[in-house]
């Protein structure tokens, strides 16, 4: 068995989507291990660790998600 893909999904919400609203969807969605709020391109920063990260993708675009961008975790320094 293979080691899930750890993600950092950055989140783009669609208009009329609060950050709110987007984290009740979160709750319980396979994958998700945690969400941020962030200030910059994008509205959250989307952790998540899956075996499908484009199923998982399609369900965070289908929770509310304009635009998505992925940068995969090898490694951990620290925490």
């Amino acid at each position: 068995m293979t080691a899930p893909v750890r993600a950092d999904v950055h989140v783009r919400l669609a208009p009329g989507i609060t950050t709110c609203d987007y984290g009740r969807r979160l709750r319980g969605m396979p994958g998700v291990v945690g969400a941020l709020v962030v200030v910059g391109d994008f509205d959250l920063t989307v952790r998540v660790a899956c075996d499908d990260l484009r199923g998982t993708m399609a369900r965070l675009r289908q929770a509310g998600a304009r635009d998505l961008a992925a940068e995969l975790i090898v490694r951990t320094l620290l925490g």
